[in-house]
């Protein structure tokens, strides 16, 4: 997965992107509630780090499979919202 692929995925799911400051942030609302999912460099190119893919997905309440099949399009916001409801504590 690279940086295009996640960033196409996130946006499926209308998220917010901060690029305001030192890094990219990217923001997904649920439930009146804003959660910041993601964080890249402005500078980020090309394959991402095993470190950045799995933070992502821990923010994301996914595991790393969920998190690809979310970037291939295999999986809907619909689908992705009913994973977090089922895992927010």
């Amino acid at each position: 997965m690279n940086v295009r692929e996640l960033r196409s995925g996130l946006k499926k799911l209308d998220v917010v992107e901060d690029r305001s400051g030192h890094h990219v942030y990217f923001y997904l609302e649920i439930d009146k509630r804003e959660y910041r999912i993601c964080k890249l460099s402005h500078s980020m190119r090309g394959e991402l780090p095993s470190f950045i893919k799995s933070d992502t997905a821990k923010r994301m309440k996914l595991n790393s499979s969920e998190l690809s099949a979310l970037v291939d399009c295999l999986l809907d916001k619909n689908a992705f919202l009913t994973f977090w409801k089922l895992r927010d504590p």
